[in-house]
Order: C-alpha cells, then sequence, then structure tokens
C-alpha cells in the first residue's frame, strides 16, 4: 500500500475506533461506512478492541462494578475490564441510585461560538480526528484519539475547553489515549459549522487557523532524501479528508498565491499533496508565527520554512 494509503486506512481505523470506544453501536457504524458488521467487528479485532458484551453482566459482576465505582475507579476504566459500554455503566449505578458526579465541570459549552484563531484551530483539529455522537436519551459525546506520543495535544485540547475530563490510559495494543466530553451546545456547534455536512462554514474555510488544525489531525509534512546517488533534500506535504473538505482546501490555497494543487480520490476520501516549493509555501502559511499547533508537526514546519529563505 502506497503512504498515502496507508494514511487514509489509519484516518478510517482511528474513526472506527473512536466510535467504538465511544459507545456507538456496531451497526450503526458499519452503516456509516457502508460495509458489513462483520467488517467492523473484524476491524476492532485487530485494533485490540474487545468486543462489548450483548448479554446482561451477572449479579457478581454488577456489584463488582459498583464496588469499582465507589473505590474511586472511573467509568471507563470499569468499562474497559468488563468489556461493556460506558453508557451501560454509568446506567447502572445510576439505577442504584448513586450520584455520578459530573467530570464536565468548568466545560465551557461556548467554546465555539466565537470564531477566535484558537476556536478555528481546534474546530479544525476535531473535524480531521474527532468524532461527534448522538446516541437517544444521552449526551453527546465528542471524542478524540491520539497516539500516544501526541498526548500533550489532548491536554491541550481539555485545557482550552476548561474541563478536568481524563485522557485514558494509553491503549497497549494501538499505542493511542481517548479524550472525551458530553456537550449538547458543542456537538450541535460543531455540525452546524460542517462536521459531518457538505459544506463547511467559510468563514472556516478562509482562516489558516482552521486548516493548521485539520493539517495537524490528517496531514502530514516532511524533509526526505532523494534517491541515491543525489544527497539533496525535499519537502513534502500531504492532507488527506472527505472530498468537499479537500476542494475548500485547495481554494484556501488558491486565494493565498499557492496554485496549481488538485483534489485526488482515493476510495471515499481524497487527498491533496505537495513537494519541494509549493510544500515549503504551505508550512509557511499555516505554521508561520502561530499558536496553537501540533508542536512535532510544528518543529517540521519551521524546517521547511528556513529552507525557503
Amino acid at each position: 500500500m502506497t503512504d498515502v494509503g496507508t494514511q487514509l486506512a489509519a484516518e478510517r481505523r482511528r474513526d472506527v475506533v473512536a466510535r467504538a470506544e465511544s459507545g456507538e453501536g456496531i451497526t450503526s457504524i458499519a452503516l456509516r461506512y457502508g460495509v458489513t458488521r462483520q467488517a467492523i467487528r473484524g476491524m476492532l479485532r485487530r485494533c485490540g478492541v474487545p468486543a462489548r458484551r450483548t448479554g446482561k453482566l451477572t449479579d457478581a459482576q454488577r456489584e463488582e462494578v459498583i464496588n469499582r465505582f465507589l473505590d474511586g475507579v472511573n467509568l471507563g476504566q470499569i468499562a474497559t475490564e468488563f468489556s461493556v459500554t460506558v453508557p451501560a455503566v454509568r446506567g447502572l449505578i445510576s439505577r442504584r441510585g448513586i450520584k455520578i458526579p459530573s467530570v464536565s465541570q468548568g466545560l465551557r459549552h461556548d467554546a465555539f461560538d466565537r470564531l477566535t484563531p484558537d476556536a478555528c484551530y481546534w474546530i479544525g483539529f476535531l473535524f480531521a480526528d474527532g468524532c461527534v455522537s448522538y446516541r437517544p436519551g444521552h449526551i453527546p459525546q465528542i471524542s478524540i484519539g491520539l497516539a500516544e506520543r501526541d498526548r500533550e495535544q489532548l491536554v491541550a485540547l481539555r485545557d482550552y475547553l476548561g474541563c478536568g475530563n481524563s485522557i485514558s490510559k494509553t491503549n497497549p495494543t494501538q499505542g493511542s489515549c481517548q479524550f472525551s466530553v458530553r456537550s449538547q451546545t458543542l456537538a450541535d456547534r460543531l455540525i452546524e459549522l460542517g462536521r459531518y455536512g457538505d459544506s463547511i462554514d467559510e468563514r472556516l474555510v478562509l482562516s489558516r487557523d482552521f486548516w493548521r488544525g485539520v493539517v495537524d489531525g490528517d496531514g502530514s509534512l516532511g524533509i526526505y532524501k532523494r534517491a541515491a546517488p543525489s544527497s539533496r533534500t525535499f519537502a513534502q506535504f500531504r492532507v488527506v479528508g472527505r472530498p468537499h473538505v479537500m476542494t475548500a482546501f485547495v481554494a484556501f490555497l488558491e486565494r493565498n498565491g499557492i496554485r496549481g494543487l488538485s483534489v485526488r480520490p482515493h476510495k471515499s476520501i481524497c487527498t491533496v499533496g505537495t513537494t519541494c516549493g509549493p510544500a515549503e509555501r504551505i508550512a509557511s502559511l499555516l505554521y508561520l508565527n502561530a499558536e496553537p499547533a501540533l508542536a512535532r508537526k510544528a518543529a517540521i514546519a519551521a524546517r521547511m520554512i528556513v529552507r525557503q529563505r
């Protein structure tokens, strides 16, 4: 598989895993991607995500769940231990009349109301790597999973949202960690701005902060050696996403004087990429004197920017 194909496949796996770990059912995920339930179940198994129980917990297991919660173990960890969903654990505890303290105390439900540079960045990042889930009878959930090396990015997102929600321990199989919040206002706002629609709010399309967030989520920047015998190096830029998102990105680049790029389809997702001078100009456009940003990509962008001088 090509590097681009690998990245596209990885993007889909991340989204499927995030949806499953947030409690979305296999049938719902399968319908979203137009594949069978068996295909989704197989992908989750290969990613080390335990199957959810379809039957009820035994009486002894229920008591153990209650005791674990009273001992201070969080809902996510309990759900993982018993191979059930977080909502199932929450429901069991609530039916026992035990109050579950809010972990979202301080959460800024209005964090995306005003499209400030910081808001645009985090919206872009969630557009790329985040998952917004609606389930009947539950507050909508915004969740995101990243590799352990990018854990500090989740800390920064949590700080921006102003809450104290936990970031899960690293999944030993995937090497990833998860963060989520529940908010009707935040979920509806992301949908309104175009997270799953066919168009993106024009104010976001014009924002370099938004596109930096998208690239930090689903893009790659690098400086690579040319084939031997040459000792020279070249810069490379790639980003993947849904067709209308990539089309909007190309339009953004053209407005800023970077022309000649095209959207290339790959199954249900598309890619935009380039090398050398154009890649360096994109890095400068998105990352020069810009915050926030994913640290490791900002560091590569800085090296690409220096090459222009």
